[in-house]
């Protein structure tokens, strides 16, 4: 039994568990985690970051989650190493439910697949954010960030989708404010596969990452990427 946050933690670390923050700054999680922005265990590797879901669905947007987004947006500009996992709530379920065309998915790189006696290694690479999120109608069979020059850096992107793309957005913090670039993608056409190369010119970037949107609603989601040429430039400085 736990009988406080500490305990909690305590707990986490001595089974070597991972913790994130489901539902961010809404329902049960309303004004969090904002205020746990000072503890240890928020700032422990083990607490490695955020809930998405498709939500809101706000029909004004070309993507979902916009809310979720903020938050790991906000909390790496403050200099947090941060994930997004997708998650969905499965309250009750019967024969006659669909769950496929309305759960998100994870997307994990891994060497092979583990058996069920090793599969921390899946929540390991969950955790350092090798994997990336999709709603299923867009795929990324591969992407990267990679520094490229003095204040720049490279994005390439492989998809198959289902749909006509309609959008790439990539997004990038400085530490202070979160920037973003849009490409329009309407020249694709169903069930393609593509690859898309983007270079940016981003002032002291500090993290960035990249989605891809179709007409229908659905995307894929990368998890923030750090410029590992600050972090080593802090390291050196004692920062």
């Amino acid at each position: 039994r736990v009988g406080s946050a500490e305990d909690m933690f305590r707990l986490v670390r001595q089974e070597h568990g991972y913790v994130y923050e489901t539902h961010p700054r809404t329902k049960g999680s309303t004004g969090f985690p904002d205020k746990i922005l000072n503890t240890d265990y928020f700032h422990d590797a083990s607490y490695f970051g955020s809930g998405w879901k498709a939500m809101p669905s706000d029909l004004s947007l070309p993507y979902l989650g916009a809310r979720a987004f903020k938050v790991v947006d906000d909390l790496n500009n403050m200099g947090f190493h941060k994930t997004l996992v997708g998650e969905v709530d499965v309250f009750q379920l019967s024969r006659q439910d669909e769950l496929y065309a309305h759960m998100n998915v994870n997307y994990v790189e891994a060497a092979h697949l583990p058996d069920s006696d090793h599969s921390i290694e899946i929540i390991h690479a969950m955790a350092e954010g090798r994997s990336f999120i999709s709603t299923g109608e867009v795929v990324f069979r591969h992407h990267s960030i990679q520094r490229s020059g003095q204040n720049m850096f490279l994005v390439r992107v492989e998809t198959s989708s289902t749909f006509p793309l309609r959008i790439a957005y990539v997004v990038w913090g400085d530490g202070m404010q979160t920037h973003t670039e849009s490409f329009p993608l309407e020249d694709t056409r169903e069930f393609q596969s593509q690859s898309f190369a983007w270079k940016l010119t981003a002032p002291n970037w500090k993290w960035a990452r990249v989605s891809i949107w179709d007409t229908a609603g659905g995307g894929a989601i990368s998890n923030p990427v750090w410029n590992q040429e600050d972090a080593t430039r802090k390291k050196a400085a004692g920062e």
